[in-house]
């Protein structure tokens, strides 16, 4: 995946007219040429029901565009799961911040 601008990243997709992924949040972290984002969307099931998830996805600024190195997809609860985890770290990343 090849853009011009990062605001071009967006979760929403529509498939025959319907809607099938709609993105509840996103943010943007962009430092010397590199950028990652996270969205925050819900996905339809086959059963019609929505499923929260959260995507992560890292640029590099090449020439005038960005082009996508990597991206993983979590389900809520493994999203969940990794908040969990960060936090409890808290007081060792404040160390050395």
């Amino acid at each position: 995946m090849v853009i011009a601008d990062l605001d071009e990243v967006t979760f929403d997709l529509e498939v025959d007219g319907e809607q099938v992924r709609k993105q509840l949040s996103r943010r943007v972290w962009e430092r010397s040429g590199w950028a990652t984002i996270v969205c925050a969307y819900e996905e339809r099931g086959a059963g019609g029901e929505w499923k929260s998830k959260v995507a992560l996805l890292r640029f590099r600024r090449e020439h005038e565009v960005w082009k996508r190195l990597a991206a993983i997809t979590l389900s809520g609860a493994e999203a969940l799961e990794m908040v969990d985890t960060v936090a409890q770290w808290r007081e060792l990343i404040e160390k050395h911040a």
